[in-house]
Order: C-alpha cells, then sequence, then structure tokens
C-alpha cells in the first residue's frame, strides 16, 4: 500500500475520531461504561467483518498474543481515561491534552527502532506541547479542567505506547484483524466493571453505543492501524493533531460549546504543526 492512500485513509480516520468525544457528552453514563459496551459493539462488528471478508484471523506466532494482550489493555485504559476527560474539561481541552501523544511518541519510537530522531519532528512536537498548554486556562495548575487535562495526558502516554507497539511487532497482521484483538481484549477486561442493572433505554442509549461503536470505533480505527503499515507512528500522531480542531469545531455546533480565545490561540499552533507534517510527508513519503 502507497503512502498517499495511507495518507488518505489516515485524514478519513481523524475526521471520524474527531466526533468520538461528543459521546462523552450525548451518553449519560460512566466512562467505565461506555467504554465496555463500546468495545463489545465494535469487537461484533470487526468480526463480523473479518468473516464477510474472508481476512486472516490467525496469529503466526503464540507469542504475539501477549502483544495483543499489552495493546488491548493499553486501549481500554486510554479510552477509560479519555472519556473522563471529555466529561471533566469539556471536548476542546479534552482533545487537545490527548494530542501530548505525539510528543511522547516522537520520544519512543528511536527507543524502539534504530531509527535517528528527526529533529524536524521534534521542533514540531514541541511545537504541539507549546499549543496544548497554552490551549489550557491557566495551564495545568488547579481546578476540574486542569485535572480533565491530566486525565487526557495520561491517555496520551498509553496511545503513544500503543501505536508504537504495534507498528513493533503486529503491524504484518491485517489491520481489521488486529483491532479485533485488541477491542475484544478491552471488553473482556471492562465488562465486569460494568454497572450492576444499567438502563440502555433511557435516552437513546442502546442506539448511541451501536453508533460509537460501529461507525465511530471499528471503521476509524481500522483505518488508523492500517495507515501505521506504511506510515511511521510518529508521523502518523502528528497528522492526527488535527483531530481536536475538527473535534472542537463539531462541539461548538453541536454542543454549544465555544472554546476560549486562549484555547483557540493554542489549538491554531497544533493545527498548523500538524498541517506542516502533513505536507511534508505527502511530498516526500516520509
Amino acid at each position: 500500500m502507497g503512502v498517499k492512500r495511507s495518507m488518505i485513509e489516515l485524514h478519513a480516520a481523524v475526521v471520524i475520531m474527531s466526533i468520538t468525544g461528543l459521546f462523552a457528552k450525548w451518553l449519560t453514563l460512566s466512562a467505565w461504561d461506555i467504554i465496555a459496551l463500546r468495545c463489545l459493539v465494535a469487537a461484533v462488528t470487526l468480526l463480523a467483518f473479518i468473516r464477510l471478508t474472508g481476512t486472516r484471523l490467525a496469529l503466526a506466532r503464540r507469542h504475539d498474543l501477549v502483544w495483543i494482550f499489552l495493546m488491548g489493555l493499553l486501549m481500554a485504559v486510554h479510552w477509560v481515561v479519555f472519556f473522563t476527560a471529555i466529561q471533566m474539561a469539556g471536548v476542546a481541552i479534552g482533545l487537545i491534552s490527548v494530542f501530548t501523544f505525539p510528543v511522547m511518541t516522537v520520544l519512543m519510537e528511536p527507543l524502539f527502532f534504530e531509527e535517528p530522531l528527526d529533529r524536524r519532528d521534534l521542533a514540531v512536537a514541541l511545537a504541539v506541547i507549546a499549543g496544548v498548554y497554552l490551549a489550557i486556562p491557566g495551564g495545568l495548575t488547579g481546578g476540574r479542567i486542569a485535572e480533565g487535562a491530566a486525565w487526557g495526558i495520561a491517555a496520551a502516554f498509553c496511545y503513544a505506547l500503543r501505536n508504537v507497539l504495534y507498528r513493533k511487532h503486529l503491524s504484518r497482521y491485517p489491520s481489521s484483524t488486529m483491532m479485533f484483538y485488541q477491542v475484544a481484549v478491552a471488553a473482556l477486561l471492562l465488562l465486569p466493571f460494568v454497572s450492576p442493572g444499567i438502563d440502555l433505554q433511557t435516552d437513546q442509549r442502546w442506539l448511541l453505543l451501536i453508533v460509537l461503536g460501529v461507525v465511530f470505533t471499528a471503521l476509524p480505527h481500522t483505518l488508523f492501524v492500517n495507515s501505521l503499515r506504511t506510515i511511521k507512528a510518529s508521523t502518523a500522531g502528528l497528522i492526527t493533531c488535527l483531530e481536536p480542531i475538527y473535534g472542537t469545531l463539531f462541539a461548538a455546533f453541536l454542543l454549544a460549546e465555544i472554546p476560549g480565545l486562549q484555547t483557540v490561540a493554542g489549538a491554531l499552533i497544533v493545527v498548523g504543526a500538524a498541517t506542516y507534517t502533513s505536507l511534508r510527508v505527502g511530498r516526500h513519503g516520509k
């Protein structure tokens, strides 16, 4: 698969995933409940897709089960703390704080691969972290918003580590298969913690969960994982910095969450850095 096709898949995944955070507001459930049921729906959807398309489900090595379990655990923790961040700090701040993960990815990748640290990626990553910091009113000290941002940064660490481990150990497998295994592991880990007697009828929660699991989980994450087969995790991470911008715009139109000027300024720095990386990768394929 060529770099240009991977870039198209990556950008499509980013647009779709940018709406995901809004479900933390639309669904009147705890983050644990939302993510557990989301993973269950996504796992069933991906398994059906794999069976219909005849995609390979078998693993080449039993040892790969260890990496699959670890990445499923990382995805479960990432999603729970990410939705917690959204519920505490709002969509804009929650999304932007999660996008410290490109910085973490840039620093992690040279530890796993025999690749030098690209100074351009490091410079862009530093710009991203500056934009994130500026976007949070009052910085990272004090208040519910700052606490939500801290949860977002924790989610970022889990996401960055998952992406690097995938590229290192499992990129030879079909993306839909790997995503199925990860969400299945996440569902098995989280379902025991679902609230007893949970009500899925109120506010059409069951319908929102199905849409979240199918359209906003199975589809975009499969596209994203597939793009990592030809694009570096650090590059993909920097490009997905467009997600906070899209998410903030969707939140403004659909939830009436209007960000302040400081948040907008920080977001503009993030999107500028992501745009530069996207253009560089599209032209040079690296």
